[in-house]
């Protein structure tokens, strides 16, 4: 199970990287779809309802382009989900000394990845066309370009947390050992 849950935080952390770029692109295709949208008007003959395109599009198309607001949101939550797994795995690896071991092993490898993650983002973010695109999600970036201290302490927080409930005392046990 240790295995299988290590897998899905490596697939967490690819996932925060690819979902934010991702998320970044279709933004700005709705945002330049939006403003296409708004340059673009003509008058609608006996209609009841509407007596400009503009019209219609205010009912039917933008509030559709009013909910690209939701695609940064759905990269924060991919971030503190990667930072939960990381707790939860913390926590659970607690049980033995060995798990431990392998989680101190898999936050060692699991920086060096941020590491190279966060050095393939700067490079990216160094063209002016993602720049723009990548613009409307400041903590996305921000987590991106700090991504292994992130990592590196949520890390350090999983280790203690283990180690803490390793050390933790064992309730609902025989007392008899006790009795003199």
């Amino acid at each position: 199970m240790k295995n299988s849950v290590t897998k899905y935080l490596m697939w967490g952390m690819m996932m925060i990287f690819i979902s934010g770029i991702i998320l970044g692109v279709g933004y700005f295709m709705m945002d330049y779809t939006e403003e296409q949208f708004r340059g673009m008007d003509c008058e609608i003959q006996n209609n009841v309802f509407f007596d400009s395109c503009q019209d219609m599009y205010e009912l039917a198309v933008y509030p559709f382009f009013a909910l690209k607001e939701i695609l940064v949101w759905f990269s924060y939550f991919f971030i503190f989900g990667l930072i939960a797994g990381m707790l939860i795995v913390g926590y659970q690896s607690g049980k033995s000394p060995v798990l431990i071991g392998v989680l101190l092993v898999f936050s060692l490898f699991i920086t060096y990845v941020s590491i190279e993650l966060s050095n393939a983002y700067r490079t990216m973010i160094e063209n002016e066309m993602f720049y723009s695109m990548m613009s409307e999600f400041v903590i996305y970036n921000k987590m991106m370009l700090n991504f292994p201290i992130v990592i590196g302490i949520i890390s350090i927080l999983s280790i203690m947390l283990s180690v803490t409930n390793f050390q933790k005392a064992r309730v609902n046990t025989s007392s008899s050992d006790l009795d003199y």
